[in-house]
């Protein structure tokens, strides 16, 4: 081992000892713990870190649920945690009181993530403070403003696009989900789909960045606080992805307003926030293109993994695709699905939403912090302690949800199932799922997913027929495992291989034709927009 590394690493694990001793003991000789609610046994000063897997943790914290009950606490490196295995304590906890609990903790391996100063940059991540209360109006107001516009028609656009990609290449797949989820928010970020090539490596550095799974710093958290940055590795590497990433932002939001200066941008949000900017609480430039930058990296982590998820779904419940290939048929009349045909396509929706329960994409849920004390049905919960609402629980509820361990989207369309609603043209939707999140800090993006995840799975039920794939050599199918996954904040499936038949030679043809159509169509307005708008920019 190189001798500065052996002493970094020797001076970082005294300091983890020291760290955990001392903090240790101030947190377990306070007057107010979690002590009185239920939980598993602490090793004192240190808590419960020997048998929590950093890989798959939600399944402990469900093990231990199944034991202790559906709100229980434990102490991890002096951090007190409150684990909810219960949608209802869920609710009354951090929407009936998210007064006090729509704080966030602090996400160790991230500079400045929650504090007052400096925080403008992960609206999701941050603490609750001046900048989240704006940034979050203003994320608002912009999704409401794309949801109007229909998108400017580009969840269709880029829909037929992926669907042409899979006839040229079906084995790469995964890059070309992952790139039109991109692309739409590339698009409506900033209208460029050209930017989807960078976003996508810097969303996915990101969400590792601030995941338990990530960096060991987010475990043994001395790691980062106590070795200047100089010869803190976990720091410099940090310190790289954050100034690439807010450069990034910063180079596409000033691009914009340049096209705007002479009327050649087109619409976007980016464009939207810069023709009101004077309305606008937004500090700056700064935290404009943090917000919007934020904004774009959100909306790949929220619809890629239910899209692979769907994809695996399909594969091993091929009864349910030819239900949405028939319903999509018939309401669509050959065409692929828009967002206007969604209230006649409830199966779609069904297989969609019990996808996202069968393989929830946040299965841990995302931490609260509790901003103030306060009483929990006689258990006290002290300031900073941080609240997880377990999402892998909430999906596996048999009573709500009976066979829970299996994809059964009937329960969202048949009488009799306790999720059955009415009317269908609305329900089932995914809107309102938990794995969007609770109260104050419930993702604002839920419209963006479903209306993406209904027109990127309408257009694959559409054009093809999902299969697994055969081994060329065996003649053996290629297996599509259920199990194998990243343990990320926001999960998806490890790389899996399978086959995207198209439904008919016709239908082939008709894929590429429609896509050639498509952006036939999408240059010409272009170039039509942009000749507009030289003529109108000629000096007299």
């Amino acid at each position: 081992m190189n001798p500065l590394t052996a002493g970094v690493v020797g001076i970082a694990l005294i300091s983890f000892v020291v760290y955990a001793f001392v903090n240790g003991i101030d947190r377990y000789n306070k007057k107010y713990t979690c002590h009185n609610l239920p939980g598993p046994a602490l090793i004192p000063w240190v808590g419960r870190i020997h048998d929590l897997p950093i890989d798959f943790m939600w399944l402990k914290f469900k093990e231990w649920a199944d034991i202790h009950g559906p709100i229980y606490r434990t102490l991890m490196l002096g951090a007190n945690f409150v684990i909810i295995s219960d949608e209802a304590i869920a609710e009354e906890i951090l929407v009936k009181k998210a007064k006090v609990y729509s704080d966030r903790p602090e996400i160790k391996s991230l500079f400045d993530a929650k504090s007052t100063f400096g925080s403008m940059e992960y609206l999701p991540l941050m603490g609750k403070n001046q900048y989240w209360a704006r940034q979050r109006k203003f994320t608002h107001a912009a999704l409401i403003e794309g949801i109007n516009a229909q998108y400017w028609g580009l969840m269709e656009f880029e829909a037929k696009r992926w669907m042409a990609r899979l006839i040229e290449n079906p084995d790469d797949f995964a890059f070309s989900l992952e790139d039109m989820c991109s692309k739409v928010m590339s698009k409506l970020v900033w209208d460029d789909d050209s930017l989807s090539v960078p976003l996508t490596p810097s969303a996915w550095g990101l969400l590792t960045q601030m995941s338990p799974a990530g960096p060991i710093t987010n475990v043994l958290t001395p790691l980062w606080d106590w070795l200047p940055e100089p010869i803190n590795p976990w720091k410099l590497r940090e310190r790289k992805r954050h100034d690439t990433q807010q450069a990034f932002f910063m180079e596409n939001y000033q691009r914009t307003r340049k096209l705007m200066e002479t009327g050649r941008q087109g619409p976007c949000y980016t464009r939207s926030y810069l023709e009101t900017a004077q309305k606008s609480n937004l500090s700056g430039d700064y935290e404009a293109s943090c917000v919007l930058g934020m904004l774009a990296l959100v909306g790949i982590f929220t619809v890629a993994g239910p899209l692979y998820y769907f994809l695996i779904a399909m594969v091993h419940h091929p009864e349910w695709q030819r239900k949405c290939q028939e319903e999509i048929d018939v309401v669509c009349r050959g065409l692929p699905p828009t967002i206007a045909d969604m209230p006649n396509l409830p199966i779609l929706r069904a297989c969609i939403k019990e996808t996202m329960r069968w393989k929830p994409t946040v299965p841990t849920g995302v931490a609260h912090e509790a901003e103030a004390d306060d009483w929990f049905r006689g258990y006290f919960i002290p300031k900073g302690t941080r609240i997880l609402p377990l999402d892998w629980a909430f999906v596996r509820n048999p009573t709500k949800y009976p066979d829970p361990d299996s994809y059964r989207p009937e329960r969202w369309l048949e009488t009799g199932w306790p999720t059955f609603q009415e009317p269908l043209t609305k329900y089932p939707t995914i809107v309102g799922m938990s794995s969007f999140g609770w109260g104050q800090r419930q993702c604002l993006g839920m419209s963006v997913t479903r209306d993406e995840t209904v027109t990127g799975c309408g257009a694959l039920m559409w054009a093809f027929n999902l299969k697994r794939k055969v081994n060329p050599t065996t003649g053996n199918e290629i297996e599509v495992p259920l199990d194998k996954s990243n343990s990320l904040l926001i999960i998806k499936p490890d790389p899996f291989e399978m086959a995207f038949e198209p439904r008919s030679a016709a239908r082939k043809e008709e894929v590429l034709e429609t896509w050639r159509v498509a952006e036939a169509k999408e240059k010409a307005e272009r170039a039509e927009f942009l000749r507009r708008s030289e003529k109108q920019n000629v000096p007299t």
